[in-house]
């Protein structure tokens, strides 16, 4: 469970009760997510499909009771019907360079995971 949490963009970066942190990214753009992990599993689309023909076809033919898996990239159907993409990053370290250098935060290439989200946490606080 997270102890501590902060919204940026598209990121949510949290920390979590052991210390862990954990950095989620829901797109915003949820088509151009869709095409992206399309072309990286080899799935044919239709470029005229709307993103809820879109996602529910790809969790059709890779998930299932509206879910599917794709590495680190998830697309669900939510409750409303409409369609949500996330990625959550193996590469924790990563996403938090991607963070800093959006916001401007200098960093050092030393800090463990812990030590760089806790400080992008408290930033964004």
């Amino acid at each position: 469970m997270a102890v501590k949490s902060v919204a940026y963009g598209e990121y949510l970066v949290s920390q979590h009760e052991n210390g862990s942190i954990s950095v989620l990214k829901e797109y915003d753009n949820v088509i151009a997510s869709l095409r992206a992990i399309s072309q990286e599993v080899g799935f044919d689309y239709d470029d005229n499909w709307t993103t809820r023909q879109f996602g529910s076809k790809l969790i059709k033919e890779y998930g299932e009771d509206g879910i599917a898996q794709f590495g680190e990239y998830c697309v669900r159907i939510l409750d409303n019907g409409s369609v949500a993409s996330f990625r959550v990053y193996a590469n924790t370290k990563e996403a938090l360079r991607e963070i800093a250098d959006k916001i401007g935060l200098d960093y050092d290439e030393n800090w463990n995971t812990r030590q760089f989200g806790s400080k992008l946490i408290a930033t964004l606080s």
